[in-house]
């Protein structure tokens, strides 16, 4: 259904789509892609490209996005992108702008996403103001190799230690989305498992069945 994102509080607009997935694309076409097979929340994150090429083509993304009744596109990273085209919001890493200036920079409608692998982390990000924490590596993965590999044990604990909504991330597929959504993830990002698959809207259907065992509060 077609109509542009609600100028509403972030918390809410972040828990508002029906879906328990959050996809990460790093082109117009592979956006187009997930929203017709019913993603809603999408992560634009390349790391490669010059600011300008990034600006235009977050812009391309974003306008598909407001075509599509409670899409979201999140920003990785480059938080001055993310402010220009007027994107949903923006997420930043440990290694990245530190989350209190993100705060205070951003419009009070963005929503605001914070990786936090630790409870510790998690605390200070909910204090600093973010709308989620992104916590993971649940299992290793072949999109990030290097990345501590946390388990479902470490999810529970990030979940149990804050009151925002928790994206757990890194290696999730359709053999442990279960656990991760039993555990109290909001949202469970899904990047290699969907995006490399040979088909990708019937990974994301699959994914989707799996997750509608565990309604949206």
């Amino acid at each position: 259904m077609a109509g542009s994102t609600p100028k509403t509080d972030p918390a809410s607009r972040f828990s508002a789509p029906p879906t328990r997935i959050y996809c990460f694309a790093d082109s117009v076409s592979l956006t187009e892609k997930l929203l017709s097979a019913g993603a809603r929340i999408i992560q634009y994150r390349d790391k490669t490209v010059s600011d300008e090429r990034f600006r235009k083509t977050a812009a391309a993304m974003l306008s598909k996005v407001r075509k599509v009744k409670d899409a979201i596109l999140i920003v990785n990273d480059r938080v001055d992108a993310a402010i220009d085209i007027g994107a949903d919001g923006v997420h930043v890493g440990q290694e990245d702008e530190d989350c209190r200036n993100v705060a205070k920079r951003v419009p009070p409608e963005m929503i605001l996403g914070v990786s936090a692998r630790y409870p510790d982390l998690a605390r200070a990000a909910e204090r600093a103001g973010a709308t989620y924490v992104a916590a993971g590596a649940v299992a290793a993965t072949p999109s990030k190799p290097e990345a501590p590999v946390i388990g479902i044990a470490g999810l529970e604990q990030v979940v149990q230690s804050v009151r925002i909504p928790v994206v757990a991330i890194g290696g999730i597929d359709e053999r442990n989305l279960s656990a991760v959504l039993a555990d109290g993830a909001r949202y469970a990002a899904v990047l290699s498992a969907l995006n490399r698959a040979d088909d990708i809207p019937s990974m994301f259907r699959r994914l989707s069945g799996i997750a509608a065992r565990f309604p949206v509060a």
